[in-house]
């Protein structure tokens, strides 16, 4: 079975206004939305999704778009608090984790010319990261200096 082509976001330049539907709540590299900061959730775990690699230029409306037909309970794209600028990644909020679910099966597919990658928000051991066991530095003896 073949999978739906997805929906095209805008053109370059176009349909992003610095604005882009609330940005900045999670910016500066915030850890992933929780139900109490991220949605009206009603307690619980609520189904989110990590996407990255979006286009700079994509707006909430995008998300909404390409996620078309599972129900979405909240949308948000991180901005850049001092420029305004897409970070170039997001989240949605699902009704179900059975959407949650629907949602992971765009993971790698290409929009945009960009390779998506759609993940579980906070799922352990999936990113890398800068640091992590060992540091970040690859010359070895600098770090050991005490």
């Amino acid at each position: 079975a073949q999978r739906a082509a997805l929906p095209r976001p805008p053109p370059r330049g176009v349909g992003f206004t610095g604005g882009g539907g609330g940005g900045g709540a999670f910016g500066g590299g915030a850890p992933p939305p929780t139900s109490a900061a991220f949605g009206s959730g009603g307690g619980g775990n609520n189904p989110t999704a990590f996407v990255g690699n979006l286009p700079f230029e994509a707006v909430q409306g995008d998300l909404e778009n390409l996620f078309q037909g599972l129900p979405i309970k909240d949308v948000r794209i991180v901005h850049d608090r001092e420029t305004g600028q897409s970070k170039g990644y997001g989240y949605v909020e699902f009704a179900s984790a059975e959407a949650l679910q629907q949602a992971l099966s765009l993971d790698g597919q290409e929009w945009a010319g960009r390779m998506l990658r759609v993940d579980e928000a906070g799922a352990k051991g999936s990113r890398g990261g800068p640091g992590g066991p060992g540091g970040g530095s690859s010359s070895s003896s600098s770090s050991m200096l005490y």
